[in-house]
């Protein structure tokens, strides 16, 4: 039996699939499985990932049903306690499921498991690792230190299966599936987190599930912890950052309706000194300093409303 069962969701990425599958067998350490969800891909998906005629690759077939069932599915396949994703357009460097094991064996306490990665915008890789002194922290709940880093994305997330399982996994029919998923966890689990960078997210990719989430649909997730985040500060303080970035974004696209909604539901001693003023900026001037963040990053410049 694997020590690791690596799950990998795919739709329509021909154009990463093959430097993700090596990604993973090109790991450090080598006990595991691989399980590809084909999630009715209409592109070269599945005729490149077939060309993989090895023991420890194992291919699952379904029609489209999204990445919610896919993940689920795979899991369901799973062989191994500790099941370990990767979504079909990021890779990870080779010391990633190293450091995913040291995590299981160090804090056998802890549900679910991440690292540090970096974030690829074009041709740039900015890392993103938390002000944490030690290598490796329990970390709960882990919404506590996140402050709008985006500790970890499912790239460089793991988790135990029988707590997968006993959770009955990702939501189906919403979009944002991770995010409920990880705020869900958190809330029960400790998550064990090394700051070793051990992922490339590219949240550029074309067809990026990053990208396509659909913006009203994302925002229902506040109304799934609204009960929790009364009596939980830290979650309230986790959720009305969201709320901050998604204010932005309603506000770029035109959409003064949903803006204003959200911010009458965000504490302001919840956002820093930048997300204060950004969140009064009329939408034309917020549209030209998107433009101009945009510019800054494709020249190593990494500045968000989320650093200090």
């Amino acid at each position: 039996m694997p020590k690791i069962s690596v799950v990998i969701p795919l739709f329509n990425k021909e154009k990463y699939i093959q430097q993700t599958i090596e990604s993973v067998l090109n790991q450090d350490f080598k006990d595991f499985e691989i399980i590809i969800v084909d999630d009715g891909s209409t592109d070269r998906s599945l005729e490149i990932i077939r060309k993989y005629n090895k023991p420890e690759i194992k291919i699952i077939t379904q029609k489209n049903q999204g990445v919610s069932v896919a993940r689920n599915n795979g899991a369901k396949h799973a062989n191994s306690e500790l099941i370990a994703f990767l979504d079909a357009d990021d890779f990870w460097l080779p010391n990633h499921l190293k450091e995913i094991y040291t995590l299981y064996q160090k804090f056998p306490d802890a549900g679910f498991f991440a690292t540090a990665y970096r974030l690829k915008i074009k041709n740039r890789a900015y890392p993103v690792v938390p002000p944490l002194k030690e290598k490796y922290s329990i970390l709960k709940p882990f919404y506590r230190y996140d402050k709008g880093r985006a500790l970890f994305f499912t790239s460089n997330f793991a988790v135990k299966k029988s707590v997968f399982k006993k959770e009955n996994g990702f939501k189906t029919g919403i979009d944002g599936e991770d995010t409920e998923f990880f705020i869900r966890l958190g809330l029960k689990y400790p998550l064990g987190y090394s700051r070793t960078i051990t992922m490339i997210h590219l949240n550029e990719a074309e067809n990026s599930l990053f990208n396509r989430y659909k913006f009203e649909k994302k925002i229902e997730i506040l109304n799934i912890f609204k009960h929790h985040e009364q009596n939980d500060p830290d979650l309230k303080t986790y959720l009305d950052i969201h709320r901050f970035a998604w204010i932005m974004e309603a506000k770029r696209n035109g959409k003064p309706g949903i803006a204003r909604q959200l911010k009458q539901e965000i504490s302001p001693v919840n956002l820093n000194v930048k997300q204060k003023i950004l969140i009064h900026l009329p939408s034309f001037l917020l549209r030209q300093l998107k433009t101009i963040q945009k510019k800054l990053q494709q020249s190593g410049f990494f500045y968000t409303a989320f650093s200090k």
